[in-house]
């Protein structure tokens, strides 16, 4: 009795989107999956493509969702078969390609499909830069890939703490999930907390939540710099946006800029790269 309580306790506080408990390991909803190597895996979620791919472990890749985006390292992932789109996985064609695991993004999932059948299938989703690191060592458990899994997250720290201590920003940024209507990124997401080991004040009206800007936030706020990503298209879509946009600094200054959201949000071990661009993107 008391296992059990522990274990929903854990579910219930679990803030990675996966997590060792006992030899299962837990996704993002909940779901278990026993903690061994698996051979055959069908995956929905890109970062975990590409995660796996720097350990080695491309082998165990039989399928991926559909997608128009490019995903590292391109040459091979463009050959790799199609099990449907991330939103509306197909079950008819997951079957097909016998999988031992399924790894689905959080937008949508075929459980339940697939447990008719015994097939095992998680949710993963790196929320955070300590998600990456943790969630690259729990892959290389699932792949057989540990020792090369612990190298990397080794050299990912390593990257990181060059980049809290060489690569210094200062100011206030905002960082925008939307322009129409002008819409700021949670405190608790990735592109925030980019923009944060850089040394920026990342402004956001309220905590916790997606917000709208509003024109007496921008005068108060006045951010040195205005990032756009995600729905964002291009500089004109934030000036357009904005309002009262021409009173700030980072408009006099020309301090505007658009970073690729498929780089940054699909939150792979590359995003350390992408940060180093950010910061020269943001340095000119």
């Amino acid at each position: 009795m008391k296992k059990v309580v522990l274990m929903c306790l854990l579910l219930s506080l679990k803030i990675f989107s996966l997590d060792i408990v006992g030899k299962y390991v837990v996704g993002e909803k909940g779901e278990k999956i026993p903690l061994k190597e698996y051979k055959r895996i069908v995956i929905y979620n890109f970062g975990a493509v590409e995660i796996l791919y720097e350990l080695g472990a491309e082998d165990k890749i039989v399928a991926i969702a559909n997608h128009s985006k490019k995903i590292w390292p391109q040459e091979k992932t463009e050959k790799l078969p199609l099990a449907g789109s991330i939103s509306k996985p197909s079950l008819e064609k997951i079957l097909s390609y016998n999988p031992d695991l399924v790894i689905f993004n959080v937008m949508g999932n075929e459980r339940v499909g697939l447990e008719k059948f015994g097939i095992p299938s998680i949710t993963f989703a790196n929320k955070n830069l300590d998600d990456i690191l943790k969630n690259t060592l729990i892959l290389g458990k699932l792949t057989n890939r540990e020792k090369e899994s612990e190298k990397l997250v080794e050299k990912l720290k390593a990257r990181l703490r060059y980049i809290n201590e060489n690569l210094k920003l200062e100011g206030k940024a905002l960082i925008l999930y939307s322009d129409s209507p002008p819409t700021s990124f949670e405190r608790k997401s990735l592109p925030v907390e980019i923009l944060e080991s850089l040394g920026l004040e990342v402004i956001i009206p309220e905590m916790g939540k997606k917000s709208i800007i509003s024109s007496e936030y921008i005068l108060k706020e006045n951010p040195k710099y205005i990032i756009g990503t995600r729905g964002v298209k291009n500089i004109d879509g934030i000036i357009n946006g904005l309002p009262l946009i021409e009173e700030t600094d980072a408009y006099k200054n020309k301090n505007i800029h658009v970073i690729d959201s498929s780089e940054i949000l699909r939150a792979s071990h590359r995003v350390f790269d992408e940060i180093e661009k950010v910061y020269i993107e943001l340095k000119k």
